[in-house]
Parts: structure tokens; C-alpha cells; sequence
């Protein structure tokens, strides 16, 4: 699942937005939202990418570590559902 992220005017302030509302979640939260955009997949809506995004920067601050990746800036994937182990994430 991948998704050509083409940044547009106004993609910061909505991506802090949905960051803002992602730092409030547990972990086990973070896992959910995660492995449920896994399960949906990639649209290719914009609106989807950008939460994305933010949860991949959620996961960073949360974790330390993120299960999307992002490749060249541009380049959104996921890779799989995961659960929550202890404290962190794992395949």
C-alpha cells in the first residue's frame, strides 16, 4: 500500500491539527488507529494522507519509532498490522 503524497498549501496546519489530536491517544489507541488504516488501505484521498502523517509522528513521539514509512518525503507506505508488546510496537 502506497500513496504519492504531493504536498499542498495548508498540508502543515491540518497535519499539526490531526497530530494534536493523536497525542492524546494510549498507545493501545495508536495501535488501533494504526492497524485500522491498515485495514482500510491507501485511497489516494489526500485528507487520508495527511492523517497519516501525523500519526507517523505520533508514533515517533509515542514510540520512538514509526510502522509507516516515508520515502523521500513523498513516498507514504504501510507495512502491516502490528501490535502493542509492553511498551512498544512490533510485526
Amino acid at each position: 500500500m502506497e500513496y504519492v503524497f504531493i504536498q499542498r498549501s495548508g498540508d502543515r496546519e491540518r497535519i499539526a491539527e490531526y497530530l494534536e489530536e493523536l497525542t492524546q491517544l494510549s498507545k493501545i489507541e495508536l495501535v488501533n488507529r494504526y492497524n485500522n488504516a491498515v485495514r482500510i488501505g491507501i485511497l489516494g484521498v489526500h485528507a487520508q494522507a495527511q492523517m497519516i502523517v501525523a500519526l507517523n509522528l505520533a508514533f515517533t513521539k509515542s514510540f520512538g519509532s514509526s510502522p509507516i514509512k516515508i520515502e523521500k518525503n513523498v513516498i507514504i507506505s504501510l507495512t502491516g498490522k502490528i501490535e502493542l508488546n509492553g511498551e512498544n510496537w512490533n510485526y
